[in-house]
């Protein structure tokens, strides 16, 4: 069975603080008993009571079990902050991907390689933009790892020769780059970079700030519409589609493209056929 996690600790700590008698039997409660068996479930079984002895059971209990008093002790911070007091580093309120982004090296380290790729602190990140001689006009946002990796390959619009590239992060938006878009400031144009089909569109809507989307021309996406688009990719994205047809307006003529041509085109394979990449503005 998996372990009990914050929530149920947040849960069992709450009790414990208001000294409450009776809950509802949910399916974390339900969770919690069978883990600490500690309480007495009712006759309809839709609640679970505690005594007094059993609230003290309970405080014992889940100290053992999570390696940290719950009345005393608190999850906030960071897993390091967080392994003085539990054996569970992993409940911090702080996960190690919150307080960091990973980007290109350009144009905050220039002597750099430019295939290497940092994790830097988002505070640091905050200093290097106050600080930049040249202002940096966009932050990129790339939605696949590899094509991140590879960014310096791309051919891209002159305008972004002073841009701040970043990935996204693995499944969604890392928490340390969703931090970095509330402080960003607002001189700097957010631009998505993604894969040319529904899902790519639908990460530029949802994603924070983004007012422009890198993608080649219509015409050289039309050059691949035949030896690079996934059409069973296309079909599975059925959900994403439904999104994006509700929201045409955003990029009007390169949405239409997609629908029409049921496109699905990744990222690599416009870096393997070398398309330009340019700039494509939101509507208001």
């Amino acid at each position: 069975m998996a372990r009990l996690t914050k929530v149920h600790a947040n849960l069992i700590a709450n009790v414990l603080r208001k000294r409450i008698g009776k809950v509802s039997f949910s399916a974390n409660w339900q969770k919690i008993f069978a883990e600490l068996e500690v309480g007495d479930v009712d006759e309809s079984s839709r609640a679970l009571r505690f005594s007094a002895e059993q609230l003290h059971q309970l405080n014992q209990m889940s100290t053992v079990y999570f390696g940290s008093e719950l009345l005393n002790d608190s999850f906030e911070g960071t897993r390091t902050e967080v392994a003085k007091h539990s054996r569970y580093e992993k409940l911090a309120a702080i996960t190690p991907d919150e307080q960091y982004v990973l980007l290109k090296p350009h144009p905050f380290y220039a002597g750099l390689p430019l295939e290497y790729s940092l994790r830097i602190p988002l505070t640091h990140i905050i200093e290097l933009l106050k600080s930049q001689a040249t202002p940096i006009t966009h932050l990129v946002i790339v939605e696949n790892l590899d094509a991140f990796d590879c960014w310096q390959q791309f051919s891209v619009d002159e305008s972004l020769n002073n841009a701040l590239v970043v990935y996204r992060g693995h499944n969604g938006l890392a928490k340390g780059l969703s931090a970095l878009l509330e402080l960003l400031p607002q001189s700097i144009a957010v631009v998505a970079f993604v894969d040319v089909d529904p899902a790519g569109i639908q990460i530029a809507l949802t994603t924070p700030k983004v007012t422009q989307l890198l993608a080649p021309s219509i015409e050289a996406l039309l050059s691949l519409v035949v030896s690079a688009s996934a059409s069973e990719d296309y079909t599975a994205q059925y959900k994403q589609l439904k999104y994006i047809r509700q929201q045409n307006h955003a990029w009007q003529v390169l949405q239409q493209f997609i629908i029409e041509h049921q496109v699905s085109i990744k990222q690599q394979h416009l870096l393997a056929h070398q398309l330009r990449l340019m700039l494509h503005s939101k509507a208001c």
